[in-house]
Order: structure tokens, then sequence, then C-alpha cells
């Protein structure tokens, strides 16, 4: 740190460490590439631009892709890469590592869409496919891209519904199979496989269904029927002893009274009657 300041101060040389390569400019023109050290350099006429040479690691940020069957995806991968022409890195590209991280994330877009469900899960290849893309980027810019890889491959909460109903239905079919072959008959391995707890020929009883509920309507309606004759029979009973023990039916002598109000059965009012 002391010896950035001082040649920092001074401006007569430059720090290089380990892992650091340097590109020394003389009057604004590119000249030689210089490693780990110090080194000498003339004030205003000479500069250099250090970078890192060592492998470094680009973590990409997580991208949502439309495959070919139109399913969505969600990707994350990351990228290692390595300066080897420091000339063509610095000089190239204003940026290398925004400019390498578009260009990985264009060619992962690239690749991923033209997968489909079935190829999507083949990762090798689209790696392979992902780093043939990106070597014309390794020629002009002067990197090497050591290892690329996806972190995450994983379908979106509705396209793995859409891929989870599809092995569902296979699994289904498969299960069927087996019970037809087993000896079942169709409608008992179709009960099964739906876990429906249903009766086999439930069609076959729907006649014997609607007899029933039209034998019970009409028994609801003659017990109505009766109960309404049983009160009738019990109400002339009571005028007819009325009238024996002549007794007067309050209805008749009061005009206001309710005819539907419950009677007196005849007996003792209190103690004033005779």
């Amino acid at each position: 740190m002391s010896l950035d300041i001082l040649g920092a101060v001074t401006g007569l040389f430059v720090v290089v460490y380990d892992g650091m390569h340097a590109l020394r400019f003389t009057l604004g023109r590119a000249q030689s590439v210089v490693g780990p050290g110090i080194h000498f350099k003339w004030p205003f006429i000479q500069t250099f631009k250090v970078e890192e040479t060592k492998h470094t690691t680009l973590d990409l940020e997580p991208q949502v892709i439309q495959l070919d069957d139109d399913l969505v995806y969600e990707v994350d991968a990351k990228v290692v890469y390595r300066i080897v022409n420091l000339r063509k890195a610095i000089i190239e590209i204003d940026d290398l590592v925004t400019g390498l991280q578009n260009r990985v994330v264009i060619a992962v877009q690239s690749v991923v869409a033209r997968q489909t469900r079935k190829t999507v899960t083949d990762v090798d290849a689209m790696c392979d496919a992902i780093r043939k893309e990106l070597e014309p980027v390794e020629d002009q810019w002067g990197v090497r891209i050591l290892k690329f890889g996806f972190s995450n491959i994983s379908p979106s909460p509705t396209t793995l519904e859409i891929t989870q109903l599809q092995l569902l239905t296979e699994e289904k079919r498969r299960l069927y199979g087996e019970l037809r072959d087993s000896g079942l008959s169709e409608e008992a391995a179709v009960a099964l496989v739906s876990g429906a707890v249903v009766s086999v020929h439930p069609d076959e009883n729907i006649p014997m269904r609607r007899t029933t509920d039209a034998r019970d309507a009409a028994l609801v309606e003659v017990t109505a029927q009766e109960a309404k004759d049983q009160e009738e029979e019990a109400r002339k009973k009571k005028a007819k002893r009325n009238e024996i023990e002549g007794i007067a039916d309050p209805k008749d002598s009061d005009p206001f009274a309710d005819k539907d109000a419950p009677q007196d059965d005849g007996g003792p009012i209190g103690p004033g009657s005779a």
C-alpha cells in the first residue's frame, strides 16, 4: 500500500501484484504487457492500466426464458473466465466484465429458447452449445471461457403444473394397462385409477332410484292425509260429546272467538260453575 501511495505521488513507477498484468501506454499508444513487480515509467508520458488475469467468476442474473413449446423456465448460470490477451481485453472493449456478462446472457437465452420440455433436461448439450456461441467473443476480446454451468433450471409455477399433469396422465395410463392385464374389467380399472368410490355399473340403478323416490313421495303424501283425517275425526267426536253434555261451543256464542283456537274439553271451569 505504501508503494502504491509513493508511486502515485512521485509518478515514477507502478506496482503490479500477483494475479495481475498491466498494459503500458506511451503517449497514448499501447505498448508491451508487463507482469507482477515494480515498473518504472516516464511521468506524463507513460501510463499503465492494470487488470486481473486470474480466474474470475461471473454470476449471471436469473433469467425467465420461454422455450420453443411455449413453456417458461427460470434459469441461473455461472461462468468462469480468464484474460489471456490483455491488449485485446483492454483495447477491444470498454468494460470487459459488463460486456462479457451481457454476451453470456444473450447466448444463454438463444440456446435455451430453442429447447423443448424434453430437451431442456440435457444440460451438457446446452452448455456445449453456449460455449460454442461464445467462441467468437473469446477470440475478439482475448478471454478464455474455462467453465460454464447452470446453477438452476426450474419451471415456472404454471409450467410445473402442466408438466406434472402430463406425468400424472402417463402414470395413470400405465397403471390402467397393468390393471387390465391382471384381469380386471375396464370399469373396475378406471374406477381404481381415478380413485372414485362408486359402483361399477352406476347407470343400471337409475330406474330403481327413480322408483324409490316416487314411492317415498307417495308415502309422505298418504301419511299427511291420514294425520289430517284423524284430526278431523277427533274434532267431530269432541263436538258430539259437548252436544250430549249440553255444553255450547264457544265459537257459536262468541262471534269474535278464534275458531281455530284449541277448545276446552267440557270439564269444570271454576268454583262458580254449575
